[in-house]
């Protein structure tokens, strides 16, 4: 049987997705309930826009239950995309392991009547237990219908948490960090040019980066206005 990423999780990732590396911007009352030690029953329905730090939040928040000594079950929904049968399967270990679970990407559950009963299952054991269960999605729950009452009552039940987008400063401190990660320093000017001339979303941002990051290590050459110039044209 698939098991799901039970904190195997790509921690081969350049940048180790922890909490404490976690560029909060007006986002630290969410890290300080997901910093915060569990001793009751935790539910948490976190949304966002893509690239907003979802993922990164719950991958944190089980690297700090694995590390304190507590069992997490971590599973992407959007991981599973053409394998329904793997997902299944890593809900149903989800559901009989873990005192912390995570669902990734709520949004990309398949509509069907197995699949939410897992998810049913998963919030009454982590209850029981009281335990901690975080789910993702793009939306409020409030939007959101699942196909039995009971668990659209369940997840809009959940402490409600939208990641409010970060601002130019708090996107300049992300890349420095992302950088950093990589073992280079971005420069100021080079983050002042790139911001005034590119794209202002998050995503593409860190798509560039990594764009720049390569051709930084095939011409083994720092970032600089005119390396930025000729690889991402901006």
């Amino acid at each position: 049987m698939p098991v799901p990423q039970q904190l195997t999780l790509a921690i081969e990732h350049p940048l180790e997705q922890r909490l404490d590396n976690f560029v909060a911007g007006n986002n630290d009352e969410l890290l300080q309930v997901l910093r915060a030690p569990a001793q009751h029953f935790v539910g948490l329905w976190i949304y966002g826009d893509v690239s907003c730090g979802r993922s990164h939040l719950l991958r944190g928040r089980c690297l700090r239950a694995i590390e304190l000594g507590e069992s997490a079950c971590y599973v992407s929904c959007a991981d599973y995309e053409h394998n329904p049968g793997g997902l299944l399967a890593a809900l149903e270990y989800a559901g009989a392991h873990g005192q912390v679970v995570a669902l990734d990407d709520l949004q990309c559950l398949p509509r069907q009547q197995e699949m939410h009963d897992a998810v049913m299952a998963i919030y009454q054991r982590v209850l029981n237990e009281r335990g901690v269960l975080l789910v993702t999605h793009h939306s409020s729950s409030a939007q959101v219908d699942f196909l039995t009452p009971d668990l659209t009552s369940r997840m809009r039940s959940l402490q409600h948490y939208q990641i409010v987008p970060l601002d130019d400063a708090a996107k300049v401190r992300l890349l420095k960090q992302r950088a950093h990660q990589r073992g280079y320093t971005l420069q100021q000017p080079v983050l002042d040019y790139w911001l005034a001339r590119g794209p202002r979303s998050l995503g593409a941002l860190l798509t560039d980066l990594e764009t720049l990051d390569k051709a930084s290590l095939m011409k083994k050459s720092p970032v600089t206005i005119p390396l930025l110039k000729q690889v991402l044209g901006y």
